[in-house]
């Protein structure tokens, strides 16, 4: 018990200690107390828990608890859900990647896609064995050739091909060991290194000038251009079809950007795109390997600005004054490109004050213009530097559009086809790892299909005929009504844009 300050005759605190003993002491033969008798409040606050009354627990308690629980495991749950792509790449691919298109279904380049492919070629050959051990008649009765069984199948693998293929490669299994290994010294391995062919260090004296962002392109002194002095040496034969294939985006990625200078076919040409990182140095390393180069050209395409071909693209909506500084800015970037090739530009290759400009820049420039938009027509810009006597050509086949293995062996089939209907074809590639190998693999055995792969400058003025003067002045009419058409057409749809007064972004205020 509390105690006041002590005063005379108080207690202290001796005294109180001693009455506390002699209290104790009497209780002991004090009758027990019944816990009963006592008030609530009176009695020991262990009775007193006890006694309390029990609340049933309430629905909204127990969800607390799973709550706490969720809140609880769900950072392993997001763990675990992240490694699966880690641990199973191809589960993780089908798992994040549900209602993609059919031709996506096998991850691109995977063992499994691999797998599937060689099951469909050991069922096509199932279904054509069965069909010959039935005597090789059809549902009529009537006998039935080879190639009617192979057309009859579901699909025949890639891997097996018709029975008597003019065009395509037979089986391995059909060729003996001894003509396997003349094959492969002939041709190489798809495992053997690719040995290097460098290609002279550039710049080069008397083929570049100061401009305003730097050393540009020019045409020297002597009249040797930049596209005959970068290209990579080639020699054609007379009635031989040609294959180029230019693989573009190279830059962007460092992993990718090695695996296609140190493992493509030398032939095949590299586009370099002007935003990548150490530019000079990509181009250096592929020009030391033996590949020649071309400077990617970002150009409007006619879906801008849902597909941006970069910051400093040339548009239609720039001046021409404008769109030739930016020229100037793109081909400022590195030295050594034996051309251009067009990024996009489905918008602005098309327009006549777009492009005629850009051409004419290129033409005094002395290098190559390669079309970029894929139709596989000759564009209009491709025909100003026909026409202009500049080195050009059109891209025929995107072959990586879908990037799976199978689609990716099936344009490059077309682009064959192409080549033996046309003389010559270029395919343009994208640079994923499923295309480099895929490329590589094709490239050994081009040979065996009577076609040969060639660099994109080595097919140049072979695919777009110049025109006359006359007929070339009936075309720049005839582009010219067209872009006032066009013009006017987009003034109707968007009255608002007439009325803006501010100027259009330029590389200076950038």
């Amino acid at each position: 018990m509390p105690f006041r300050k002590k005063k005379d005759g108080d207690l202290d605190e001796d005294m109180a200690g001693a009455l506390a003993d002699d209290l104790g002491d009497g209780m002991t033969d004090a009758e027990e107390v019944n816990l009963d008798d006592l008030p609530f409040n009176e009695l020991p606050i262990e009775i007193q828990i006890k006694r309390l009354p029990k609340r049933p627990k309430s629905r909204r308690s127990w969800l607390s608890k799973i709550l706490i629980i969720l809140v609880f495991l769900s950072p392993f749950g997001a763990t675990a859900v992240a490694l699966i792509p880690i641990l199973d790449p191809e589960t993780g691919w089908r798992l994040f990647h549900l209602g993609s298109p059919e031709a996506l279904v096998a991850v691109p380049g995977s063992e499994r896609e691999l797998q599937e492919e060689i099951a469909r070629g050991v069922r096509d050959m199932q279904e054509r064995e069965r069909a010959q051990h039935n005597g090789d008649v059809g549902p009529d009765g009537t006998p039935q050739s080879a190639e009617d069984i192979t057309n009859q199948l579901s699909g025949v693998s890639d891997l097996v091909g018709p029975p008597d293929q003019a065009d395509g490669v037979a089986p391995d299994t059909e060729l003996s060991p001894e003509e396997l290994a003349a094959i492969i010294a002939e041709e190489g391995s798809i495992d053997d290194p690719i040995e290097p062919d460098p290609l002279r260090k550039a710049p080069l004296p008397g083929l570049d000038e100061e401009g305003s962002f730097g050393r540009v392109p020019r045409i020297a002194d002597d009249g040797t251009t930049p596209f005959d002095a970068y290209k990579r040496p080639f020699e054609k034969t007379d009635g031989q079809p040609y294959v180029a294939i230019i693989l573009t985006g190279v830059g962007l990625n460092e992993a990718r950007t090695e695996t296609a200078i140190n493992d493509l076919p030398l032939n095949i040409s590299l586009g370099i795109s002007p935003y990548s990182r150490d530019i000079k140095t990509v181009a250096e390393q592929a020009r030391e390997m033996g590949h020649e180069v071309f400077l990617e050209l970002p150009m409007e395409p006619a879906d801008f600005p849902l597909s941006d071909p970069g910051p400093r693209a040339l548009l239609t909506s720039l001046s021409e004054g404008e769109n030739l500084v930016r020229l100037e800015w793109l081909l400022a970037q590195f030295p050594g490109y034996a051309g251009l090739v067009s990024h996009e530009g489905s918008k602005f290759g098309s327009l006549d004050s777009a492009i005629r400009p850009i051409i004419e820049f290129v033409s005094r420039s002395g290098l190559m213009y390669l079309e970029g938009t894929r139709s596989g027509m000759a564009s209009y810009g491709a025909q100003l530097a026909s026409n202009a006597g500049t080195p050009n050509a059109v891209g025929n086949i995107l072959i990586d559009q879908v990037p799976s293995r199978r689609q990716i062996d099936a344009r490059l089939a077309d682009l064959v086809q192409l080549a033996k209907r046309n003389g010559v074809a270029v395919g343009f590639a994208q640079s994923y790892p499923v295309t480099i190998q895929r490329l590589r693999n094709w490239a050994l055995r081009l040979k065996r299909q009577g076609v040969e792969l060639a660099p994109v400058s080595a097919i140049a003025n072979m695919q777009v005929t110049p025109q006359s003067a006359a007929e070339a002045e009936a075309a720049r009419r005839e582009a010219e009504q067209r872009e006032s058409e066009i013009m006017a057409q987009e003034a109707e749809n968007n009255p608002a844009e007439n009325t803006a007064d501010e100027p259009a972004a330029t590389i200076e205020s950038q």
